[in-house]
């Protein structure tokens, strides 16, 4: 009777953490739907919604890539990129954002040209820098010419 009881018990404890897997695990989202695969006689072509890239230096962050979709062509080792967000973070943590309609990522060398309403944000910080540093060495020059 004990055996019964107790092989009883491990099925409901088995039963519960089967269910609470399950609950934990659907609740992550899939990103297989958002890609699709064609196999042709070029090679293999790849597309990618919501494409997101990171580069990490030593746990800082580099640069980021983003577009809403992403076409590799392997034949030409080219990325195409529709709407795309590119971040670059300096050494003083300073980020420059640049947004395009489209772009080209070259795959081997990581070259990224940039197409149709290219915008470049940077922080007005930067800009006050470089004019106040601008100023002083007009300055200087004007200074050391007398």
């Amino acid at each position: 009777m004990i055996e019964k009881i107790r092989t009883l018990m491990l099925l409901i404890a088995i039963s519960v953490l089967g269910y609470g897997g399950y609950i934990f695990l659907s609740s992550f989202q899939v990103t297989s739907e958002n890609i699709d695969v064609k196999l042709d006689e070029d090679g293999l072509d790849i597309k990618i919604e919501n494409f997101k890239v990171k580069h990490e230096n030593s746990g800082r962050q580099d640069w980021e890539l983003k577009a809403d979709l992403a076409q590799v062509n392997q034949k030409k080792e080219t990325t195409k990129l529709n709407n795309v967000e590119y971040i670059f973070v300096n050494n003083e943590m300073r980020e420059f954002k640049v947004h395009a309609d489209f772009g080209t990522l070259m795959n081997k060398t990581n070259d990224l040209d940039l197409e149709g309403n290219v915008k470049m944000l940077i922080e007005t910080e930067i800009l006050k820098e470089q004019f106040a540093n601008d100023s002083i060495s007009k300055r200087n020059l004007k200074s050391a010419n007398r």
